[in-house]
Parts: structure tokens; sequence; C-alpha cells
């Protein structure tokens, strides 16, 4: 993938569209095509603005290495290849789609997880 290609993933997954991008930041939607079809590229400054906007890494927008994300708390949390692809997924989901799939793995999670009786039997041998 080639810088382009994660910030239009970047914008995707921040729920935003060219033109909200553009209200937000007043770069102008045709730039915004540019960079995300890799027709041409954003200057130092308009990469900072939108990694910051989209709440992403410079690291990530532009290497393609692991994906990082920033959390509210301005700290790193690193994110798999694979978990990123699965969660960009999820988030194009309706969401009727979205809360049947969080019922079906907090049921999952419950049905998995140690009873109090559990807790207290003796391993098996």
């Amino acid at each position: 993938m080639e810088l382009g290609d994660h910030l239009r993933q970047a914008r995707e997954l921040a729920k935003l569209s060219q033109t909200q991008v553009k209200n937000l930041t007043g770069i102008n939607n045709k730039s915004i095509s540019n960079y995300e079809h890799n027709i041409s590229l954003p200057d130092p400054h308009t990469l900072k603005t939108l990694a910051d906007l989209y709440d992403v890494s410079l690291d990530w927008l532009i290497t393609g290495g692991e994906r990082i994300v920033q959390n509210s708390s301005e700290q790193l949390l690193p994110i798999a290849d694979d978990d990123f692809e699965l969660l960009a997924k999820l988030l194009s989901l309706s969401p009727q789609k979205r809360t049947a799939i969080e019922i079906l793995l907090t049921d999952h999670m419950d049905f998995n997880a140690p009873t109090a009786t559990d807790k207290t039997k003796a391993p098996a041998k």
C-alpha cells in the first residue's frame, strides 16, 4: 500500500468524507482526492494535520508499518494488520449488524469465561 491508500483508509476509519475533511482542515477536495489516489503528495504540515485528524501516527501513514492508533490520552497503541482489517470491516457494517456481532461476542465471552466454581476446581491430572 502507498501513502494515498493509507490516507484513504485512515479517513474512512475515522468515518469522515472528503468534504468533512475539507471543512475541518481547509484542504480542498481536489487535493485530498489527489493525495488518496497517489497523484500528488501532501507537504509535511498537511500530512501532520491529516494524521492528527484521523488519529493515526505519521509513521503508519508514511511507512505502512504496524498501524498505530492514538487514543484520547495521546498514548500510542499498536494494532496488528489483521486486527486493523477486521476493525475496518466491522466499522463498515450497518449499526444493526454491528449490534448483532456485539451480542454474539458478548455471549461467546460470557460462555467461555471461567465461573466461580471453575476457579475452585482442582486442575485435571
